[in-house]
């Protein structure tokens, strides 16, 4: 992560939405990132958003939910958009909405729900899509849920060859690793994160590939080192070497997105840092990538401290940003396709995920939830992001 050059500058003054930092400036060696202005997004209680590819921008889980059609800037109270952190516009009206949980079925595949729209969410059906994960065993949450199968979160695209890729999360049968922190009698086990894929428009799902379980990349031997010199081992000048992951709860929460050199990133939750009196597990944001449409995938790589419900999006000028939080909401940005990350900031002090949406060639806005005495208002804060 490349070195802040400037120091955070901070707003004298003024009105600030409560609970916000302030700061309005961060600055690298190749990106300059300002802070804009915040609008509250009136009557929304869920930071979820979702942008349409007319513009629309719809944000919340139910009905009724806050719609902008006008970049965000100004909001009216309408009906419940694609309201699943899994929504993708297709394209020509088409719109999927896929539910998180999937169930077993007595033939031994999963079936999920998803609602689907032909008119840009006029009006919208039910379905009941077919998962085939032979592998797939029942999932504990966090919360003491157990989930039949593997859970969809965050991640879905459409390949260049027309299939439908999306990850998900949960155990394969055979998994032991309890997750670090949690009690035993919980029975919850470090994730894997996989992706499936879609040939008929998410009707059916399959072709499981993992992207990650308990493998990461590490730092190799240098080439100095007194053991590298002793022939300690054959590769001992690699930068980096596969070795056991440090994860709180193995990998979860990944979101998908395809960079403009065509590779596929898949950023990932690690843990998630429960419970105040407990002791605070490293937790941190990795990413995995594919070079051949997610067909394989390299080990996961970290990329920042911590991070939870990571959330993608790519501007018109290159840049990646990623949203992600716990403790705090932070952003993160890449110029070289997913390799490097840099710029790190935290732009408010809350743990409810984080949703971006594209607003212009070189900017966005992120909503967040800002809690306060039992109330939860969403904001929804732009920033614009330019290379030097």
């Amino acid at each position: 992560m490349k070195s802040l050059l400037s120091t955070i500058l901070f707003i004298i003054g003024g009105a600030a939405i409560p609970g916000t930092l302030k700061a309005i400036t961060i600055e690298t060696e190749e990106i300059a990132v300002v802070r804009g202005e915040t609008v509250l997004v009136p009557g929304a209680v869920s930071s979820i958003a979702f942008k349409f590819s007319d513009g629309r921008i719809v944000v919340g889980k139910d009905d009724p939910s806050s719609w902008s059609t006008d970049g965000g800037r100004t909001w009216k109270r309408g009906p419940a958009g694609p309201s699943q952190k899994v929504a993708i516009d297709l394209g020509g009206g088409e719109i999927l909405s896929v539910n998180r949980d999937t169930h077993r079925l007595d033939t031994g595949l999963h079936e999920g729900q998803l609602n689907r729209s032909f008119d840009n969410w006029k009006t919208y059906k039910r379905e009941t899509p077919v998962l085939n994960i032979p592998l797939a065993a029942s999932t504990v949450l966090g919360g003491g849920k157990i989930v039949d199968g593997f859970l969809f979160h965050h991640g879905i695209v459409l390949l260049r060859d027309g299939r439908l890729l999306a990850s998900m999360y949960g155990n394969y049968r055979g998994d032991t690793i309890l997750c670090d922190g949690y009690p035993a009698e919980l029975g919850q086990l470090k994730y894997r994160t996989i992706v499936v894929s879609s040939n008929d428009r998410g009707r059916t799902w399959g072709n499981p590939v993992m992207v990650a379980y308990d493998r990461m990349l590490g730092r190799g031997i240098p080439s100095d080192h007194p053991r590298a010199e002793l022939g300690y081992e054959s590769e001992a000048t690699r930068p980096t070497r596969v070795v056991p992951a440090i994860t709180q709860e193995g990998f979860r929460e990944a979101d998908l997105l395809i960079a403009p050199n065509g590779n596929l990133l898949c950023m990932m939750r690690s843990g998630g840092r429960n419970g105040r009196a407990a002791v605070l597990f490293p937790t941190p944001l990795y990413c995995s990538r594919s070079e051949d449409m997610g067909r394989s995938w390299s080990p996961p790589a970290q990329v920042a401290d911590r991070g939870v419900g990571p959330d993608m999006i790519l501007l018109g000028n290159g840049v990646i940003v990623c949203a992600y939080s716990r403790p705090g909401n932070w952003l993160i940005y890449s110029i070289d396709n997913g390799l490097t990350w840099q710029g790190s900031h935290q732009f408010a002090p809350y743990n409810a995920y984080s949703y971006l949406v594209e607003s212009g060639q070189d900017s966005f806005q992120v909503f967040y939830e800002a809690s306060k005495d039992k109330e939860t208002e969403v904001y929804g804060t732009f920033f614009t992001v330019s290379k030097k």
